[in-house]
C-alpha cells in the first residue's frame, strides 16, 4: 500500500536522479543543483503539502511542484482549478498544468502526483516590505496598496479565493507586480460546497475558527476575507510608518498568533484590542479613517467565520479604480455617489457632453467636482 506522506529527504532523493521525474516536459529542463558532495541539495522551496523545484531550461525556468503529503480528491480539486484559471487568465497566477504522474519515489517505488508551472520571479511579500518599502516614495506605496485591493476585487469577480493569504504565499515581482503561490489550498466557484479546505491558513492572517475549526470546513470564497483585512491594514500602517516593515516577518505582519487567540469570542476580541498591533494601528485613525472602517471589521474576530467580511464590502470596485482611491476610503463610507461632476464647464460655460471626460473639451480646463 501506498505511503499518503513522504518525507522532506525522501522526495529529494527522488528528484535527484532525472529518470524518476516522469512528465516529459519536465524531462526536457535540468535540475539546479547546490552543494557538494553528501551537501548537495536542489534549488527549491518548501510548504505543508507539496515541495517545489526549479528547473533550468535554455530561455527559461520550469517550477515543478510535488506532492509530499498526499490530498484526498487532489486530480479532481486540481482540474476544477486548472479549468477555472485558464479560463479566467488572471495575472496573479503562473500557467500551470496538473500532472497525475510526477515523481517516481526512490524509497518504495510510487508514483506522487504534481504540478508544472512557469517560475515566478520575485520575493516574498515580507521580503518585499522590509527590503523595498523603505525606499518607495508615497505614490509608489499607495500605487501598491490599491494593487492588492484590486487583486482581491479580480479573485472575487472571478470566482476566486486563494484560501491562505500570506507573506509566503504572495510574492513581488522586480516591476512590484503581485503573484500568489501555493495553490492547494484555492478554491474556485465550480467546487459549490463539495470540497473541503486542506489548510486553515497562517496563524497570523487568519480567524481563530479557520486555524483551529471544530469540523471540517468547506472551501467557499470567503475563505481569503479575514487575512485580506490583516493584510491591508499591515500595508496601510506602513505607508504611514514605513519602518514598522522591519518588525514584519514570512510569519506575522501586523499581529502575532496570540494576538488572535482565545476561548471565546470576548477573550478573542480583548486580546486583539489590546494587542501592540492594534494599539499602532489605532494612532493612525486621526489620519485615515479608513484605518477605523479595517478595524471594526476586524473585530468580527469575536464572532463566527461566517460574519467575517470582505474588503470588497469596505471598498467597491468603482473606489479601487479611481483617482480618488485614498481620499473616499478617506470617508466613513467608501461611495463615489457623493463626488459629483459639474454639467457646463466653469471656465468657457461648455457642456460636458460624457460624464466619462475630466477636462473641458473646448477650452482644456479641468473639470470642477462637489459633494453632492
Amino acid at each position: 500500500m501506498a505511503q499518503l506522506s513522504y518525507g522532506s529527504d525522501q522526495v529529494m532523493e527522488s528528484m535527484m536522479e532525472s529518470s524518476n521525474i516522469l512528465d516529459s516536459t519536465a524531462r526536457s529542463y535540468k535540475t539546479i543543483v547546490i552543494g557538494r558532495g553528501r551537501r548537495q541539495q536542489l534549488v527549491k522551496s518548501e510548504g505543508r503539502f507539496c515541495m517545489a523545484f526549479r528547473l533550468e531550461g535554455q530561455s527559461n525556468h520550469l517550477c515543478y511542484r510535488v506532492w509530499k503529503e498526499l490530498i484526498p480528491d487532489a486530480l479532481k480539486r486540481y482540474k476544477l482549478i486548472g479549468d477555472r484559471l485558464s479560463k479566467v487568465k488572471l495575472e496573479y497566477f503562473s500557467n500551470f498544468r496538473y500532472v497525475p504522474s510526477a515523481l517516481k519515489m526512490k524509497c518504495d517505488g510510487s508514483v506522487l502526483p504534481g504540478i508544472v508551472m512557469d517560475w515566478i520571479n520575485g520575493k516574498t511579500l515580507d521580503s518585499f516590505l522590509q527590503e523595498d518599502w523603505g525606499q518607495l516614495s508615497d505614490v509608489q506605496r499607495l500605487t501598491f496598496i490599491r494593487d492588492f485591493y484590486y487583486m482581491c476585487y479580480e479573485l472575487r469577480e472571478n470566482g476566486i479565493a486563494h484560501g491562505d493569504l500570506s507573506c509566503l504565499n504572495i510574492l513581488v515581482t522586480p516591476n512590484r507586480e503581485l503573484r500568489l503561490v501555493d495553490y492547494d489550498s484555492l478554491y474556485v466557484r465550480e467546487m459549490g460546497r463539495d470540497y473541503y479546505q486542506t489548510t486553515g491558513g497562517a496563524p497570523s492572517f487568519q480567524h481563530p475558527e479557520r486555524t483551529a475549526p471544530k469540523t471540517r470546513l468547506h472551501a467557499s470564497l470567503d475563505d481569503d476575507n479575514f487575512s485580506q483585512l490583516v493584510i491591508a491594514l499591515s500595508l496601510w500602517i506602513a505607508y504611514f510608518n514605513p519602518s514598522v516593515t522591519q518588525t514584519y516577518d514570512e510569519s506575522n505582519l501586523i499581529f502575532i498568533p496570540n494576538d488572535l487567540s482565545g476561548n471565546t469570542g470576548e477573550e478573542r476580541l480583548r486580546k486583539l484590542s489590546s494587542s501592540q498591533g492594534w494599539l499602532k494601528a489605532k494612532s493612525y485613525e486621526r489620519d485615515f479613517k479608513h484605518i477605523t472602517t479595517l478595524l471594526d471589521a476586524l473585530k468580527s474576530v469575536s464572532g463566527t467565520l461566517s460574519k467575517v467580511p470582505s474588503l470588497l464590502n469596505l471598498a467597491s470596485k468603482d473606489v479601487i479604480l479611481s483617482p480618488q482611491f485614498y481620499s473616499l476610503l478617506d470617508k466613513r463610507s467608501a461611495t463615489l455617489q457623493s463626488i459629483q461632476k459639474v454639467a457646463f464647464c466653469t471656465a468657457c460655460g461648455n457642456k460636458f457632453t460624457s460624464g466619462e471626460f475630466d477636462y473641458c473639451t473646448a477650452c482644456g480646463t479641468k473639470r470642477f467636482t462637489y459633494n453632492g
